[in-house]
């Protein structure tokens, strides 16, 4: 633990995650700001050392954090070693103290020049307080297909990640999977059952005749393909024909296909902006390519 400086009572707390109490106090912080946690993610020994927490603590209450997150992209074959700073949060009454301002300052002067990409992703609220620390917005573009054929006999069955052989299957599947996207995570198994056993876990679907699972959830007429674990490229239009119902109007990728013949793309407009630090322009402004769903943290 580190004291700081000005105020003898908080104290900076990293490389805790085994600690029970610590890592109870982040994840009630966590449930209110965000809705959710961490313990099952943790119980289930999927934190890796790569999620690192940052945290300003006073007599035991969580006061504000900021996580660095290491992950290992390929965009177009080629490695790309990033951090992605999430779960930033400070407690309503610790707000106005300049504590989430210390633990970003912290975070990127450790990374900044230790990885190929530095980014984050942030809620509307927020967006004028990143470019203070560097960031800039960077726009993503998603692709997306109008629908209206029939659906065709679907192979894909829902997946139950408590029976111990699916998940085994599962997880070597994850592990020995291939890229499907131009920008795509690398084999992480961690990241994908922190969605995959959580909110993403009725969502999971597998095919024997294709050997690939899927992520895809509906709403609306709109289909999402989140994602596909294969261990071969797959023809999406082929696994889209089967995932589709009779009320699907649109089909939208949560990440940028290899092959994008008959997409078409926009910029992604939800409640995730994407920021990337440094002025210096990368291969994610001037292409359409979005960070894959599952892969934010």
């Amino acid at each position: 633990m580190t004291v700081i400086l000005d105020d003898p009572s908080l104290r900076l707390v990293e490389h805790y995650r085994d600690d029970p109490h610590l890592r109870g106090a982040l994840n009630a912080l966590t449930r209110q700001t965000y809705g959710f946690d961490f313990e099952a993610w943790y119980q289930a020994g999927f934190w890796p050392d790569d999620h690192q927490p940052c945290s300003l603590v006073r007599q035991g209450q969580m006061l504000a954090n900021a996580s660095s997150n290491r992950l290992d992209f390929s965009l177009d074959g080629q490695h790309l070693r990033t951090v992605q700073i999430g779960t930033v949060m400070t407690a309503p009454e610790a707000q106005g103290n300049g504590y989430s301002r210390y633990l970003m300052e912290r975070l990127v002067s450790r990374w900044a020049e230790r990885c190929d990409l530095l980014y984050l992703f942030a809620n509307g609220t927020v967006l004028e307080l990143y470019p203070k620390f560097g960031f800039r917005r960077v726009l993503e573009h998603e692709h997306y297909l109008p629908w209206s054929a029939s659906p065709r006999a679907s192979s894909f069955k829902p997946v139950d990640l408590d029976d111990n052989d699916q998940r085994r299957h599962f997880m070597a599947t994850v592990a020995s999977s291939c890229p499907q996207a131009r920008l795509s995570l690398q084999p992480h198994v961690s990241q994908t059952m922190f969605y995959c056993q959580g909110p993403y876990r009725e969502a999971l679907h597998y095919s024997t005749t294709h050997d690939a699972y899927v992520v895809v959830e509906h709403e609306q007429g709109q289909m999402l393909l989140a994602e596909v674990y294969c261990a071969r490229p797959v023809v999406l239009l082929a696994l889209i024909g089967e995932l589709v119902r009779d009320t699907t109007r649109e089909v939208v990728l949560g990440f940028t296909p290899l092959q994008a013949d008959g997409f078409a793309t926009r910029v992604v407009d939800n409640d995730d902006a994407l920021f990337v630090w440094g002025s210096t322009a990368t291969a994610l402004d001037a292409q359409p390519l979005m960070f894959p769903r599952l892969s934010h943290t």
